[in-house]
């Protein structure tokens, strides 16, 4: 459902505490307690049925409405929707009596529950979630607090109860069992298939216990899961992770538990988190054994072969791709490595050049390209990066550093471009490189306010791979050994763009649960051009374990794949932003992943179905009145919702939300 996927997306904090009862002041305000709201009319004396209720209530002089109960919580089980709810709405008089009267109800989350007749209310079935009931009489208002909480169990193979009475009453720690992956405190978007669950240390005939919940969602799973353990949500008869998802906010509390046969132990526990928002756009990749630049949008069980590549082109890889999504730059054949440019709407070639260059930024709106020459000959063929257009390589400004400049990207905003600075080797086998930053112009076209911004040493000679957050302000880049990512120890840092402020990604890197040699095998960021759920999102690759599925550790064989962390959107000084990585769903796990491309889908035209005004492209995505559906739109229809354009925060309809990079995005959820 369209309306059903919109609502994930805008509604970020719903249900606040309800107020019991609202009553009217001598200043015309209403309030509860300390609190107070305004009334939207000066009440009088009157009577009836109002609200359409049946039976008849004198009102008298009413001075205030409450509903009771004023919190309820609505369980729906395995899919099997409860009663209505019943609340009833109560007239609040000046002599401390009150009655029943009629009111004209309303719930603000139609997706989790509807209001019917006279306070009538049904869980829908669809998600869980918290929203606010609201009764309203004669201006007067009062609101209570409903909870839907949807709960699943599966038990495929009918595990007797006097076992499952077992797993509640244990008191001993499980001396083997050890969780895998999913790592503690990773923190989830929606949208995303499934995490497999992965532990070690069990039997093949052990029982388990996996249970998944939040305030508003619960599952229980029963079964031998034999080694190597790997559970994966049930997606039939209801797709399992996209309800707990989609149906959470915040904190899960995740539990595996054991039993041996003999004995049952207490649970293994983890806490994740879900975003409360879905992954904007599309990945480009190089799978390097294929020789191909492939893309895998988030939510996909696949990745899509879309290149059409020129004459005579055999292998396309290193490449970068526009912010909005509408052209990729790529490098042929290996070697002296000539780029290319794409329309990433249908593949096709745009233009192909035989200028040497290797690495190549490309503007936010796709119209320039920035690239130079890396064959050897002193530190390049003349040590410069070159302005072009998209379809001709005509150069039409110079950017020399001193030093060979290196992996260029250009941030999205469209003002800066950032770039490794080597002094040794050649464009793909480098030991020893630092950060740089320069104001770039394509009308008229221009470098300037050149500057080093993050310097190396002797452990991590080589800093490189940048690339600039949605809001343009932060940079994240690789430190590393060398260049070259085959065997070399690399961790991932963030820096301001005057490198005042850098931070060492931690949690991102796997410092503190990973082993040395998988913490340091961390290469090439990208970040999402857009924020989603309260954060900003960052690709890497990684030749890190994933859980017991991969378990190579040979640095000269283990596989390279794509990982993603959320970073917090308000980095601050000393802090580590960023959080657990998790393993992109959808990768083929034969292949060796490389240069995660992060940016926009292609966009939209007005009229076409979607789900956030990021996919369109006049930016805004807009409820359709007949039919419900949302469309894309070139009119807001006065402010902007969560993922729609803006050009300040004060377009966005959510008061606390921010403008970044062009799009309304939430706050960082606590």
């Amino acid at each position: 459902m369209a309306l059903e996927t919109r609502s994930f997306l805008l509604l970020l904090a719903v249900g606040t505490a309800a107020s019991l009862a609202v009553s009217c002041s001598d200043d015309g305000t209403t309030g509860t307690g300390g609190s107070q709201s305004t009334s939207t009319t000066n009440p009088t004396s009157g009577g009836g049925n109002q609200g359409g209720s049946t039976g008849s209530f004198t009102d008298g002089q009413i001075v205030g409405i409450e509903i009771d109960p004023p919190t309820a919580t609505i369980v729906v089980d395995n899919g099997v929707i409860p009663a209505a709810t019943d609340f009833k709405a109560y007239g609040l008089y000046g002599d401390g009596s009150k009655s029943e009267i009629s009111v004209e109800w309303t719930f603000n989350r139609p997706d989790i529950a509807q209001v019917a007749g006279q306070g009538d209310v049904s869980a829908t079935g669809f998600l869980g979630g918290v929203g606010s009931l609201q009764a309203t009489h004669l201006g007067y208002a009062a609101n209570a607090q409903v909870t839907v909480k949807l709960a699943y169990e599966s038990d495929p193979e009918m595990v007797p109860q006097d076992i499952k009475d077992l797993f509640g009453t244990a008191t001993t720690a499980d001396p083997a069992m050890a969780l895998v992956y999913p790592y503690d405190k990773t923190v989830f978007p929606r949208g995303l298939l499934g995490p497999l669950v992965q532990w070690n240390g069990g039997g093949a005939a052990d029982i388990y216990r996996v249970h998944v919940a939040s305030p508003t969602f619960e599952f229980t799973g029963w079964g031998t899961v034999p080694p190597p353990s790997r559970y994966a949500f049930p997606t039939l008869p209801d797709d399992i992770w996209k309800k707990l998802s989609d149906s959470s906010e915040g904190d899960v509390a995740v539990e595996v538990q054991r039993y041996d046969g003999t004995t049952a132990y207490q649970a293994v526990s983890q806490t994740w988190k879900i975003a409360p928002g879905n992954l904007a756009g599309t990945i480009y990749y190089w799978e390097v054994n294929q020789g191909n630049v492939v893309r895998l949008k988030p939510g996909a069980s696949a990745p899509e072969a879309f290149l059409q590549k020129p004459p005579g082109v055999t292998c396309v890889a290193c490449h970068s791709v526009s912010a909005d999504g509408s052209t990729l730059v790529a490098s042929f054949h290996g070697g002296y490595s000539p780029w290319g440019t794409f329309n990433t709407a249908d593949g096709a070639s745009v233009y192909a050049t035989d200028n040497s260059s290797g690495f190549q930024a490309i503007s936010p709106d796709g119209s320039h390209v920035v690239w130079g020459h890396w064959i050897d000959g002193g530190f390049g063929s003349d040590g410069a990066l070159k302005l072009s257009t998209k379809d001709n390589n005509a150069v039409l400004a110079t950017l020399s550093p001193g030093g060979a400049p290196a992996h260029p990207a250009w941030s999205k905003d469209g003002n800066k471009l950032a770039f490794a600075v080597r002094t040794n080797g050649n464009g793909l086998d480098f030991t020893d490189s630092t950060l740089w930053i320069a104001d770039i112009s394509v009308s008229p076209p221009s470098f300037s306010n050149t500057g080093l911004i993050a310097t190396n040493d002797a452990a991590r000679p080589t800093v490189t791979f940048p690339t600039f957050s949605p809001d343009s302000a932060w940079i994240a880049f690789e430190r590393s050994t060398q260049a070259r990512s085959r065997g070399a120890q690399s961790e991932i840092w963030l820096t301001n763009q005057d490198g005042s402020v850098q931070i060492e990604l931690n949690n991102a890197n796997g410092k503190g649960y990973l082993s040395d040699d998988q913490d340091s095998a961390n290469y090439e960021p990208t970040f999402n051009p857009v924020a989603a759920g309260g954060y900003i999102w960052l690709v890497i690759v990684s030749e890190r374990q994933y859980g017991n599925v991969l378990t190579d550790t040979n640095v000269n064989t283990r596989r390279k794949q794509l990982w993603v962390t959320a970073i917090d959107a308000n980095p601050q000084d000393g802090v580590d932003p960023s959080h657990p990585a998790f393993w992109l769903p959808g990768q083929e796990l034969g292949n060796q992943n490389m240069r995660g491309e992060w940016a926009l889908s292609p966009c939209k035209q007005v009229g076409e179905e979607c789900s956030a005004g990021y996919e369109c492209c006049d930016g805004y995505c807009i409820q359709d009145p007949n039919d419900g559906t949302f469309k894309c739109s070139d009119d807001s229809g006065g402010c902007s919702q969560l993922g729609d354009a803006c050009d300040t925060a004060a377009d966005c309809c959510d008061p606390t939300a921010a403008c970044i990079n062009g799009f309304c995005a939430a706050d960082v959820p606590n």
